[in-house]
């Protein structure tokens, strides 16, 4: 494995030395140090993407779909659903997964707990589309419980500032009826991944940014629509591909970005060019908009000295 990072960082090493040779010097890696801690950044968030993509191809337990097991993973459940052909399934487990995230601490124990109805039932794709409110309905009895039983069930750190508490605007019952609303305009998940390509004429990046565009789903801002839309990409569910880093709304990646090209955070220039810069960086590189984006939003937490994230 450490023969594979180094010659991962070597190839990566040679083809930034050329990108800054041939396109644009790149300020912020003027120093050695910061060189070197971003280069191991998007090793890293290399690795990541692709131990998602292996996820994809590999063989999956069917208990891996059972919210009553230990062994409950929704994204691995999604895999399942897709290779048995119900696309519906694996895109709404897919939602899950992105809506709730895994805890350091409870892991999927969250949505393992609402998709499973703590046991009672199962919130399916046809349930919640025959019925968007349910959750809703089922939250509000049980929220109480859930918050009681000692049992920690926690957002993953992307969604923090998430709930599922009915009483609040922003309750996870009220998310799950504005994803229904979206997909429903098409009538099922399939048929609207169909209208993006269409849309694009078949176009990976030119359907994913169409996808993402028409995602209005409530507290799905950038950060969470990204995450969706990739995760579906690496499971194998829908085959689009990132157009761009989508760093022009964002807060640490826009920063770290400035700061890559600029030298400093505060850079004059406008998140649009800053992104288009990116996208050309991340193309003379060989990696995807994730992979970037991933890299460029850790590397400005800690510049010139490696620290290792897990997602």
């Amino acid at each position: 494995m450490r023969v594979a990072r180094q010659k991962l960082f070597e190839q990566l090493d040679a083809a930034l030395t050329d990108y800054i040779a041939n396109e644009r010097e790149l300020q912020g890696l003027d120093a050695t140090e910061n060189r070197v801690v971003f280069i191991d950044q998007v090793v890293d968030s290399i690795r990541r993407v692709e131990f998602a993509r292996k996820l994809g191809s590999r063989p999956i337990s069917k208990s891996r779909t059972d919210p009553k097991s230990d062994l409950f993973d929704p994204l691995r459940a999604a895999v399942w659903h897709r290779v048995n052909g119900n696309i519906e399934e694996a895109s709404w487990l897919v939602f899950l997964a992105t809506h709730f995230g895994k805890n350091l601490e409870s892991n999927w124990r969250l949505a393992q707990d609402v998709y499973g109805a703590l046991g009672q039932d199962l919130w399916t794709w046809d349930r919640v589309y025959s019925d968007p409110e349910g959750i809703s309905r089922w939250l509000k009895s049980n929220f109480h419980s859930m918050r009681t039983d000692g049992i920690a069930r926690k957002f993953g750190n992307h969604r923090k500032y998430e709930s599922i508490d009915p009483s609040k605007s922003i309750a996870t019952g009220l998310v799950v009826e504005s994803y229904v609303a979206w997909v429903a305009q098409y009538g099922s998940h399939q048929a609207m991944f169909d209208a993006a390509y269409r849309a694009a004429g078949g176009d990976k990046r030119v359907a994913f940014n169409w996808l993402y565009k028409d995602m209005n789903v409530l507290r799905f801002g950038r950060m969470a629509k990204f995450d969706y839309l990739t995760m579906l990409a690496k499971l194998g569910v829908i085959h689009i591909e990132a157009d761009s880093p989508y760093i022009v709304n964002s807060t640490g990646p826009l920063r770290g970005a400035k700061l890559l090209v600029s030298g400093h955070t505060h850079s004059d220039m406008t998140p649009h060019e800053v992104d288009a810069e990116v996208v050309k960086l991340a193309d003379s590189l060989g990696v995807g908009m994730q992979e970037i984006e991933d890299a460029i939003c850790n590397w400005q937490k800690s510049p010139s000295r490696y620290k290792h994230f897990r997602g």
